[in-house]
């Protein structure tokens, strides 16, 4: 009998993976399990009631709970804008950002409409990233991992890497790694 594969989790990073064991010369049966209603993780995209589609990225900033689920649209304002803001001493608020982040979508997307729902952080220097010592931890998981001869492979945002491309890169080297070797691509 083929070896079973367990993919746990269908967002990019399982997705790839499972793409990837499935092309494999000798491909094992894989089985991907995912806790949610849908597939791709936190990625997805969704209509809005003027036809408008807002594509929810991997690591967007959401609120937690019900109201997070129903956010649609992020918006991220920084680089000169901010630096020349705080060089000219302007107070940064919430309120103005808010105003900035609303007068962007008018401007870029057409969006006239207030929100029904505003949340305003100020995340400086926030390009996606780690905590400290993260790399550290995800070493000493993957040596416990490997003294242990647990076959389980990590893969995903959590990991190595948040943007999209990162997460597929995760996927394909956790199926290199359960293969042992290279899939037909």
């Amino acid at each position: 009998m083929g070896r079973t594969v367990v993919v746990l989790g269908g967002g990019v990073s399982g997705l790839a993976a499972s793409y990837h064991l499935s092309r494999a010369p000798c491909p094992p049966k894989v089985v991907l399990v995912e806790g949610s209603e849908r597939l791709g993780g936190w990625i997805r995209s969704v209509r809005g009631p003027n036809g408008a589609i807002f594509e929810l990225g991997p690591r967007g900033i959401r609120p937690a709970g019900a109201l997070g689920a129903r956010t649609l649209l992020l918006v991220m304002l920084g680089g000169s804008w901010l630096q020349t803001l705080e060089a000219s001493g302007c107070v940064l608020s919430q309120e103005l950002f808010q105003q900035r982040a609303q007068e962007a979508a008018a401007t870029q997307l057409g969006l006239k409409e207030l929100p029904s729902h505003c949340l305003v952080h100020l995340h400086k220097n926030c390009i996606p990233q780690y905590t400290l010592g993260h790399w550290q931890k995800l070493e000493s998981a993957r040596q416990f991992l490997a003294a242990h001869r647990l076959p389980l492979t990590l893969a995903g945002a959590s990991y190595e890497g948040v943007a999209v491309n990162d997460c597929i890169e995760s996927g394909r080297q956790a199926a290199v790694s359960v293969l042992g070797t290279e899939p037909n691509s």
